[in-house]
């Protein structure tokens, strides 16, 4: 039966900021600082203005569904064999971004609450969004509600409060940029930031009014979420310095690390940063496999869904489990940015000359 996607114009912006937050809080800020030594607006807008375009052109895809889900109308258009050649480096995508969401929190929480807790330990927390994965998107919905509400009223808290000592002519140039960060590999690390939109192509059905109205909504999602990606770039430059900054590898969290103000009733800052990110963390996990069990199962619906995420489980944890150091993580983030670039901008344009030939030639059939 064709529908429209279920998700509301708020639930939306809720599911688009947690993937902000979860994207932007711990991995990505490290990334940028380290990309240029000119302003760091600039590269900023740069990508803020490219998942502008990957976003239209994936709502341009989606208004062509007519209410049927994304990867079953590539499917009925080029047949089993060709959608799953297309959505092969899409399903590696969801893979990858998987396990370095999971190691990476793993290793935060390592660095800063449970430094003898064996990582192998921390990536079972992999359970909660497996089962919340499994469990479908109503579930998925409803949680990212109370995760929007809590999450960000403890990030903006903890933000405004880094505020309160920091020297603003250390965040300096301002204007200056030079277009040093276009030929720096940290600079295209960094695109897993912008990729919300993509990622929730992959799920539920949509008409032209849903994906309009999707569209609209990771719009403002993505104007409202700058701020706090900016802060969490600009407020450890504006307390270490550039030089500083660029030495470390979680500079949001040495920042919070090195507030100290008599008045705050929390003596420590990172541990409630670190718990306000695990309601990040473990949305986003849920949000992504689910897409990847949605892609299996509509690829293969044979195939029992508990068993494709019992599949998927294993084999996340394995890969993140079997990674050595955050250098290797930072390795993965390096070497998976062509699949990252393929789903944001090469699968929707394929995917909209597919739509464009298949209906071109079902019109001369009907003529015939």
């Amino acid at each position: 039966m064709k529908s429209s996607s279920a998700v509301t114009s708020y639930e939306m912006l809720a599911i688009q900021m947690l993937y902000s937050g979860a994207a932007a809080g711990f991995i990505y800020p490290s990334f940028l600082i380290r990309s240029t030594a000119g302003a760091y607006w600039i590269p900023l807008a740069v990508w803020m203005t490219g998942a502008m375009l990957s976003s239209w052109l994936y709502s341009k895809m989606l208004a062509r569904l007519e209410g049927n889900k994304l990867l079953a109308e590539i499917k009925a258009s080029i047949g089993r064999i060709g959608a799953t050649i297309l959505c092969l480096p899409v399903m590696l995508f969801l893979v990858g971004v998987l396990v370095i969401t999971l190691r990476a929190y793993s290793e935060i929480v390592t660095m800063t609450m449970l430094p003898t807790t064996p990582i192998s330990f921390l990536n079972g927390m992999l359970i909660a969004p497996a089962a919340l994965a499994l469990a479908g998107m109503a579930p998925i919905i409803r949680a990212a509600r109370v995760f929007f509400l809590l999450a960000h009223l403890l990030t903006v808290t903890l933000m405004v409060i880094g505020l309160s000592d920091v020297n603003w002519t250390l965040g300096s140039p301002w204007l200056k940029s030079d277009g040093d960060f276009f030929l720096d590999k940290q600079f295209y690390a960094g695109s897993f930031m912008w990729m919300g939109f993509a990622i929730t192509s992959f799920i539920g059905p949509y008409t032209r009014e849903s994906a309009r109205r999707a569209w609209r909504s990771y719009t403002l999602a993505l104007l409202c979420a700058i701020p706090l990606i900016a802060s969490y770039i600009y407020l450890p430059v504006m307390t270490f310095g550039r030089d500083l900054s660029r030495n470390l590898t979680l500079p949001f969290v040495s920042k919070m690390d090195s507030i100290y103000h008599y008045w705050i009733l929390f003596e420590n800052l990172t541990a409630i940063f670190v718990s306000a990110t695990m309601f990040y963390a473990l949305f986003i996990m849920a949000l992504k496999m689910h897409a990847l069990g949605e892609t299996f199962q509509l690829l293969f619906p044979r195939a029992n869904a508990r068993w494709i995420y019992a599949f998927i489980f294993i084999i996340v944890y394995a890969a993140a489990t079997v990674l050595s150091s955050w250098r290797q993580l930072e390795h993965l983030i390096f070497v998976t940015v062509g699949l990252r670039f393929y789903v944001m901008f090469a699968f929707p344009l394929l995917a909209l000359g597919i739509f464009f030939l298949a209906r071109r030639r079902n019109a001369k059939g009907s003529a015939a």
